[in-house]
C-alpha cells in the first residue's frame, strides 16, 4: 500500500524496551498510517512532541519507579489532552498489544488513537498476515484493540464480552473476582476501553507486590518530610489515575487501616496524602480484583463489609479454563502468533498434543497455558510440537482421593464423575457432552448446577 496525498500518519510513542520488541517494530513501523516511535524515558516525551504531533503512548513499566514515570506522563497529559494514554506491567505484556495493532484497518487504528484523530481511513487489507479475519470482525462490535486479549467463542466468553458490553460505558465500580491466571487484567483493559475514560490513562496496581512499608506511599501519595526519607511530595498511584481507571489487583492483600482509608476515599471522591492535612479531588473509575471470596473474608472479619459493599457494585466471576476447555485451540493459536512476533519460530501444534491440553485441568489457567506453549515452542526442535514435549500430567482429570472423600462411592458421585469425563472429552461442548452421556442437554444443565461443575 502507498501513501496518498490524503493520507496522514498516527504517532504512537513506545515506552519500552526495543531489543525486547524488536519483532513487532519490524512488522508495524512500515504501516503508512503509522509512526512508530521509541523511547526508554517518559521524560523524553515532551522533546518527541516538540517535532510532532504524539497520538497515543504505550508505556512498559517494568517494574521501574512507577511514582515518577506516573507524574511525569500525568504533567504530559494535562498539556496535552489528546493524547490517549495506556500502562502495561512489563514489555512482554506491551508485545500483545502490538501484535494486535498489526492487524487493525487504517478506520479501527482512527478509532483507537481518537473519535477525532488525523488518520484518514486508507485500504487496509481486512485479512492478517495468517489468512484470518482481522480482530475486529471475531467480536461483533467489541473493539479489536479492546478485546485483543480476550480470546475464545465459549458460552462463557460471550456472555462475559456481552456484559462488558453493557456496564463499560457506565461508571459502575466493578469487581473482579476469579483464580489466579484467569485474565482479570484483561477483562479491566477491556471495560476502561468501551468507557468513556478510554482516552485517559488504566494504572494497574498490584496491592500484594507493594512492601506494607510504602503501599500507603505508594496509593496515597505524601508530602515533602512526612517520614524520613521523604525528601519530596510525590503525587501517588491513585491522583495518578485522575480521570482515569485505577485498577487495584489483589485487592484483598490491603491491610484493614488501608481498607478504611481506600473507603473514604471511594466516598469523598478525595485523596489524603501521607502527612497532609488537605483533601485532593479526584475522578476515578475503580476496578477491583481477586482471587478469593470476599464475602467470606468479610465473615471472618478479614476484610471490612463497607468496603466490601462500595466495591460490589457489579461483580464479574472470570472463569477458570478447565470450565471453557473448547477455547483451548485459540488461546493456543493466539499465544503462538504471539510468539511469532516477539522472536520465537513459528511452530504447529500436532493433534494428539492439542488433545492433552485440552484434557489437562490448567491449575494456572490462562498463564500456566501461556508458560506451557513458550516452553513447548523452545524445547522444540522441528516444526511440530508433539505431545511428549508438553511435559504436563495429561491423566489429571482423574478424581483426586480429597475428592473421592468428599464424594463418597454413591451414585451421585458417579454420575458426577461421568459428567467430567464427558465434558473432558468433548472439550467443554456441553451439547456434545449430553449426547455422549445420552440424556437432554437440559438435564447436563440442571446437573452441572448441582454439581457446581
Amino acid at each position: 500500500m502507498k501513501i496518498t496525498p490524503q493520507m496522514k500518519r498516527a504517532t504512537l510513542v513506545i515506552v519500552g524496551d526495543r531489543r525486547k520488541s524488536a519483532g513487532r517494530s519490524s512488522c508495524i513501523i512500515d504501516r503508512p498510517d503509522l509512526r512508530l516511535v521509541w523511547t526508554e524515558s517518559v521524560k523524553d516525551l515532551a522533546l518527541i512532541a516538540d517535532t510532532g504531533r504524539v497520538d497515543l503512548v504505550l508505556v512498559a513499566l517494568n517494574g521501574g519507579s512507577v511514582i515518577d514515570e506516573l507524574q511525569v506522563l500525568h504533567g504530559f497529559l494535562e498539556r496535552n489532552r489528546h493524547v490517549r494514554a495506556m500502562f502495561f506491567s512489563d514489555d512482554l505484556e506491551l508485545n500483545a498489544t502490538l501484535t494486535g495493532l498489526e492487524t487493525l484497518s487504517a478506520d479501527q487504528l482512527a478509532r483507537i488513537v481518537s473519535p477525532s484523530s488525523i488518520v484518514q481511513p486508507v485500504s487496509v487489507s481486512s485479512r492478517n498476515r495468517h489468512g484470518s479475519a482481522d480482530m475486529g470482525a471475531s467480536v461483533a462490535g467489541a473493539g479489536a484493540f479492546s478485546y485483543q486479549g480476550l480470546v475464545g467463542e465459549s458460552p462463557e466468553m460471550m456472555k462475559l464480552k456481552s456484559l462488558l458490553l453493557k456496564i463499560a460505558p457506565t461508571d459502575t465500580t466493578i469487581l473482579l473476582q476469579g483464580e489466579s491466571g484467569t485474565g482479570k487484567e484483561v477483562i479491566a483493559r477491556a471495560i476502561h476501553h468501551h468507557s468513556p475514560r478510554q482516552k485517559e490513562v488504566f494504572v494497574p496496581v498490584d496491592c500484594a507486590a507493594i512492601s506494607e512499608n510504602i503501599i500507603e506511599s505508594e496509593l496515597f501519595g505524601h508530602i515533602k518530610g512526612a517520614f524520613t526519607g521523604a525528601d519530596r511530595t510525590t503525587t501517588g498511584l491513585i491522583r495518578s489515575a485522575d480521570r482515569g481507571t485505577l485498577f487495584l489487583d489483589e485487592v484483598a492483600e490491603l491491610s484493614l487501616p488501608l481498607q478504611a482509608k481506600l473507603l473514604r476515599t471511594l466516598q469523598e471522591r478525595a485523596v489524603k496524602p501521607v502527612g497532609d492535612i488537605r483533601l485532593h479531588p479526584v475522578d476515578i473509575r475503580i476496578v477491583a480484583a481477586t482471587n478469593i471470596n470476599l464475602a467470606e473474608s468479610v465473615r471472618k472479619g478479614q476484610f471490612r463489609q463497607d468496603l466490601y459493599y462500595r466495591l460490589n457494585a457489579i461483580t464479574i466471576h472470570a472463569s477458570p479454563l478447565r470450565e471453557r476447555t473448547q477455547d483451548i485451540p485459540a488461546l493456543c493459536d493466539h499465544f503462538m502468533r504471539q510468539l511469532t512476533g516477539e522472536g520465537y519460530p513459528e511452530k504447529r501444534i500436532s493433534a494428539s498434543a492439542m488433545d492433552v491440553l485440552c484434557a489437562y485441568e490448567w491449575p494456572g489457567n490462562i498463564r500456566e497455558l501461556e508458560n506451557v506453549i513458550r516452553r513447548a515452542i523452545t524445547l522444540t526442535s522441528g516444526m511440530v510440537i508433539g505431545a511428549e514435549i508438553l511435559n504436563i500430567d495429561q491423566f489429571s482429570f482423574d478424581e483426586p482421593d480429597h475428592e473421592a472423600a468428599e464424594y463418597p462411592a454413591s451414585v451421585a458421585f458417579h454420575e458426577r464423575e461421568a459428567i467430567r469425563k464427558a465434558l473432558k472429552r468433548t472439550r467443554g461442548n456441553r451439547r456434545a457432552a449430553a449426547e455422549l452421556l445420552d440424556i437432554s442437554e437440559a438435564t447436563l444443565y440442571r446437573r452441572l448446577k448441582v454439581y457446581s461443575l
